[in-house]
């Protein structure tokens, strides 16, 4: 855990708190609802946005993306890297969610109005066990809803058995896919 609270820069004495905190039973803030105190993005020269949301007590959670400004209504965590084009559609979309301590996330493809083939799903916590399930919901958007697929997923927190639970996923309704989470 400190090699990646050390790769993206949180300083020693926030590093020691941290652990502290979840030591003690409590999740981290960007293992919460709670907002973010300040948020940055940088592009790098092969066009992948990263996205890092800092939060009150020091710790951070990202999202990297390819997906086009004009795509991305993501709304909170989550990404969707590495999707191909084949036959009309955008196939092997990596979508998941990261911070200090878990990550999760799924495969799938999507064109308009519809998803299929969720795979590849996984999730860790370094604090804690983890699980997670993740299928299409709704295979072809309907006046029911947009198309759409979900990863679910709880991770225990500390030593005294605390849980957090929560899920992820894409929605395609025409030809705008958007991430929620």
């Amino acid at each position: 855990m400190r090699t990646t609270m050390n790769d993206v820069n949180i300083t020693a004495d926030v590093q020691d708190r941290l652990i502290a905190k979840l030591n003690a039973g409590q999740p981290l803030d960007s293992q919460t609802d709670a907002a973010p105190v300040s948020t940055s993005t940088d592009v790098d020269r092969d066009g992948l946005t990263r996205t890092v949301e800092t939060f009150a007590d020091g710790s951070q959670r990202w999202i990297e993306t390819n997906i086009s400004a004009a795509e991305d209504t993501r709304g909170l965590n989550p990404s969707k890297t590495g999707c191909k084009s084949a036959s009309g559609w955008y196939t092997g979309c990596k979508i998941g969610i990261a911070d200090l301590v878990s990550n999760a996330g799924f495969s799938v493809d999507y064109t308009a109005n519809k998803v299929r083939d969720v795979r590849g799903r996984y999730c860790n916590n370094s604090v804690g066990g983890a699980s997670c399930s993740a299928s299409v919901k709704r295979a072809t958007a309907s006046s029911a809803g947009p198309a759409w697929a979900e990863l679910t997923f709880t991770a225990g927190i500390g030593p005294i058995g605390n849980v957090a639970s929560g899920a992820f996923g894409i929605r395609v309704s025409g030809t705008s896919a958007s991430l929620y989470g």
